[in-house]
């Protein structure tokens, strides 16, 4: 007589789950591999090839000009003022979150983090102001 199958389930169960954690396979096994962000424009240039002026929506002159304005706002640790700005304009230019991510080697978290500092820089700057004069 066979057991109940409430009994084979559970032990084949436990059984896949054993092997899996005993070869290094599974969730629990090792940690996911670590991505390098790209720190300079020339890896981000790379990274997108000749399509960087399109994904960016401006030259990458403009870039370094906009980088050197916001640098002073922008937090010192963690990325680079650059990466942030990168991965802010390629979120503002209509970019998709999981191409970004994937592209510029960051945690979802990370890029709206860039955002929201980004944006507050560029909210912070005198020289950034927009006028719309209404007549």
């Amino acid at each position: 007589m066979y057991p109940p199958v409430w009994q084979t389930a559970a032990a084949a169960h436990v059984t896949i789950a054993s092997a899996s954690m005993s070869r290094g396979r599974g969730v629990l096994a090792f940690p996911p591999p670590v991505v390098n962000t790209l720190p300079t424009l020339e890896d981000v240039q790379a990274r997108y090839g000749g399509g960087f002026a399109r994904a960016m929506r401006m030259p990458a002159d403009a870039v370094v000009d906009l980088v050197d304005i916001l640098r002073t706002r922008l937090p010192r640790r963690g990325l680079s003022p650059l990466c942030r700005t990168a991965l802010a304009l390629r979120y503002l230019c209509g970019g998709s979150s999981i191409d970004i991510c994937a592209v510029f080697g960051v945690h979802p978290a990370t890029l709206y983090r860039s955002l929201r500092k980004v944006i507050d820089a560029i909210n912070a700057t005198p020289s950034q102001d927009l006028d719309f004069q209404l007549s």
